[in-house]
């Protein structure tokens, strides 16, 4: 018994065999698949994700990178991607204040820089409720009025979504209240069709001119029906796809 126990101990035993995927977990954790996960940007923001490296450090909020590459002599502060988008645009749009004020703040750069969507900074903020990157582009001179390729400005959006601090803060800076979409709607009006009735009393409170017929009460379907009356359409198509086109569209 003695014997068999010595034997069993100075005996080498061969390892056995591993199961095929198991030999693919060292593999796997090199690259990320069962390490940590990539980083990667929030729904709404997709479609709107960075190309260059400028852009890449400004929408992910890297300072230093950031004020590296704008002194370097290979890149510019303007630098654009293949849809005109600038360093600012993403800083904005993915509200990194910090970057916003670093960017706005330089003298070379274009503030009012459109995109292939004609959407500036200001305007991708206000898409995206960034409040704090509104007020630092504002103050460094980004024009509220500018529209984009639908005929919107920020303020539309901003009524949109609801936004009344965005609302109160581009109105700080004297915008236009009575300012029309493309089809004709008044920001009081675009409120109603959007079913924002809070945003409609704030904008009444702030000198907004409300039709006799329409009231906050009246909802969406009045303002629509108050809108195509006073409009002449060429033909019944354009009367009947007028609802689903008045809207401004976050990109």
């Amino acid at each position: 018994m003695q014997e068999d126990m010595e034997y069993d101990a100075l005996t080498i035993r061969a390892p056995q065999r591993s199961r095929w995927y198991t030999r693919l977990w060292p593999a796997c954790l090199g690259h990320g698949c069962l390490g940590r996960r990539q980083q990667r940007f929030p729904l709404y923001l997709i479609g709107y994700d960075p190309v260059g490296r400028f852009q890449r450090a400004a929408s992910v909020g890297d300072v230093k990178l950031v004020e590296r590459l704008i002194n370097a002599s290979g890149h510019h502060v303007n630098e654009c991607d293949r849809r005109g988008r600038s360093p600012l645009h993403y800083a904005s749009a993915h509200n990194h204040p910090n970057v916003v004020t670093l960017l706005s703040s330089n003298d070379c750069t274009d503030i009012n820089m459109k995109d292939d969507e004609g959407c500036t900074p200001l305007i991708k903020a206000a898409q995206r409720d960034n409040l704090e990157c509104i007020s630092i582009l504002l103050r460094h001179g980004a024009d509220p009025h500018i529209v984009d390729a639908n005929g919107d400005a920020a303020l539309h959006h901003a009524i949109c979504r609801g936004n009344i601090p965005v609302v109160s803060k581009l109105l700080e800076y004297n915008v236009d209240i009575k300012v029309k979409t493309e089809y004709g709607l008044t920001p009081y009006k675009l409120a109603l069709f959007e079913n924002q009735l809070k945003m409609a009393e704030f904008l009444i409170e702030n000198g907004a001119e409300a039709p006799s017929e329409l009231t906050p009460n009246s909802g969406g379907a009045a303002a629509v029906e108050s809108e195509q009356s006073m409009k002449t359409c060429a033909n019944s198509n354009e009367e009947e796809n007028f609802s689903t086109d008045i809207t401004p569209s976050s990109r």
